[in-house]
């Protein structure tokens, strides 16, 4: 009886049915989770980019609504924060930057020293492909940007 016991067995471990299906379907498994990742960084690494390249012209415009002072002799430029805001509000809607970024909203704008440049920071998110259950309300990201205006002869 011991002796049928053991040929079974052996006869069970000769066989070979299966176990590559097991291991293919593993590797398939494997592959399909590496690619989900893959496309789900470089989709948040895409708006990112997209994110600052909105920013760099929002702040550029906004730059560009500076006032020209001529305090005696000495002519300089001078920007407020309204002035930013409201340029990079122009620009943004311009564009139509809203329909390409999920929740996009400036954050903070901000005057250097001396009122010839600003600085922004905005903010939004992003849904990545595949995997978006898993972050169902997205992957936010927020990028600065800043830009200077000089008067030159």
């Amino acid at each position: 009886m011991a002796n049928t016991w053991f040929s079974c067995l052996r006869c069970a471990l000769r066989r070979e049915e299966g176990q590559s299906l097991v291991l293919a379907i593993g590797l398939c498994a494997v592959t399909l989770l590496t690619i989900s990742v893959v496309l789900a960084a470089s989709a948040v690494n895409l708006k990112a980019r997209q994110l600052l390249s909105l920013a760099d012209g929002a702040i550029v415009a906004a730059v560009d609504e500076f006032e020209f002072v001529a305090d005696g002799g000495a002519p300089r430029i001078q920007l407020t924060a309204q002035q930013v805001q409201q340029g990079a509000q122009r620009y943004l809607a311009d564009v139509g930057a809203a329909g390409r970024i999920d929740n996009l909203a400036i954050v903070s704008v901000a005057v250097l020293p001396g009122g010839q440049g600003a600085e922004i920071a905005l903010t939004g998110t992003v849904t990545p492909p595949i995997v978006g259950w898993v972050v169902p309300s997205g992957i936010p990201i927020t990028v600065h940007s800043s830009a200077r205006t000089v008067l030159s002869r």
